[in-house]
């Protein structure tokens, strides 16, 4: 009696596979955004009915077992492919739904071809080549979405598309014999039965990664999602302190800066002009921060019409240059929004920190300092913290704005005068 029972093989394969289909489909119904397992599902499914008509080769007309069964495969292969497409956001593709099947059928209408079983092995193993290595290379042109189950997914499917190219110079070298094979034949062959065992690991192996696959981008949505601010896509409070702090411990040498951004008088922007026009300004802000930050910079919103950037890099005077840029760029294209003289404009507090030991709370408190004097002195400007002081603000209606200990120093001198 033989090791490998390969008719139950057979059995067990077909039913895994309707099995798999059918759960990445209600996996699917779960979550109709998802239209890649749709795809999938459907093509494991076709894909159980091409390899049923397959085993039924010599029980059933040639074709059904050949003519139809490739040309179901065919349509299978596409389908995967087309599933991958789509989870990479790329419109279907009627050429490449259609590819494999037209190339099957007009081969079928060459007698030299279509009576020849190694030209058939031929034209089987190019397509199915061909369709496993398209998935691989459109999941591989995703790899800068962190997906952790990508890039088995991307080994394997590339590794069957290779191992069925494969076939083809060894089809070549080795022609298969042209008599034709019986049912009965066929199942007491042993390799048929490590070729069927294969492909059910196969399949098994590839749905599952990619149902992993798909669940890894639902909780990367949610994971983004919960640190991202939905008014202006720029990381929200708790995400930017996060990602400052790391930014902070990590380097090695250089300056840091934190930039604190303020919006002038925004409050009679809503009342003036109405939320949805607040809403308007808020991102033009987003905007325009994100665009005349140096490369590599950290931007959030951290409160209602307050911003942070952290810079690493740039001596002192660029990153002060690069902060007029931000409030200047504003200025220009806040003036006018959507035909409405709106003016805004923002004030920034700045705070730099040397290459020696720095907490990110620190530099928000003396950026936060700074941002109180450039709006004491006037709104529309960028003020620096030197030293972890603030300069003293001239005019009466700074003490509102300045700590306590600002207030002292200025006491003090006033005392002295």
């Amino acid at each position: 009696m033989p090791l490998l029972d390969v008719p139950t093989i057979y059995v067990l394969m077909l039913s895994v596979m309707v099995l798999l289909g059918a759960l990445t489909l209600f996996a699917w119904l779960q979550n109709r955004a998802v239209r890649a397992l749709a795809w999938w599902g459907g093509a494991v499914l076709v894909m159980a009915v091409a390899l049923g008509l397959l085993c039924l080769r010599g029980a059933i007309p040639d074709a059904c077992s050949v003519d139809l069964a490739y040309l179901v495969l065919f349509t299978a292969c596409a389908l995967m492919l087309e599933g991958a497409r789509c989870f990479e956001g790329r419109r279907a593709s009627p050429v490449l739904l259609l590819a494999g099947a037209v190339v099957w059928i007009a081969a079928c209408q060459v007698p030299a071809l279509y009576e020849s079983a190694t030209a058939r092995m031929i034209i089987v193993s190019l397509a199915v080549g061909l369709y496993s290595l398209g998935c691989a290379f459109v999941l591989w042109r995703g790899r800068a979405e962190p997906l952790l189950s990508r890039w088995p997914l991307i080994v394997l499917t590339a590794l069957g598309g290779g191992l069925f190219l494969l076939r083809i110079p060894l089809a070549v070298a080795h022609p298969l014999a042209e008599a034709p094979i019986t049912s009965f034949d066929a199942l007491r062959s042993f390799w048929f039965a490590v070729v069927s065992s294969f492909t059910l690991l196969y399949f098994i192996a590839i749905n599952y990664l990619f149902l992993a696959l798909t669940k890894e981008r639902s909780e990367l949505a949610y994971k983004r999602a919960s640190m991202t601010d939905a008014l202006t896509g720029l990381a929200n409070r708790r995400a930017f302190m996060e990602f400052a702090e790391q930014r902070l411990n990590a380097r090695a040498s250089g300056t840091v800066a934190f930039l604190l951004f303020d919006l002038d008088r925004f409050k009679s922007i809503n009342d003036g002009h109405g939320h949805a026009m607040g809403d308007r300004v808020l991102r033009l802000f987003a905007h325009t921060l994100s665009a005349n930050l140096p490369r590599g910079s950290i931007a959030g919103r951290i409160g209602g019409e307050e911003f942070a950037a952290i810079v690493t890099g740039p001596d002192q005077k660029a990153t002060l240059a690069a902060a007029e840029h931000v409030r200047e760029s504003f200025a220009v294209v806040a003036g006018v929004v959507d035909g409405v003289p709106v003016a805004a404009t923002v004030s920034v507090g700045l705070a730099h920190a040397d290459s020696g030991p720095a907490r990110i709370e620190t530099l928000c408190e003396r950026a936060d300092k700074a941002l109180y004097t450039a709006k004491a002195l006037g709104r529309n400007r960028v003020e620096c913290a030197v030293d972890g002081f603030v300069p003293l603000v001239p005019d009466a209606a700074a003490d509102l704005l300045l700590p306590a200990s600002g207030q002292i120093q200025r006491a003090t001198k006033q005392a002295a005068a």
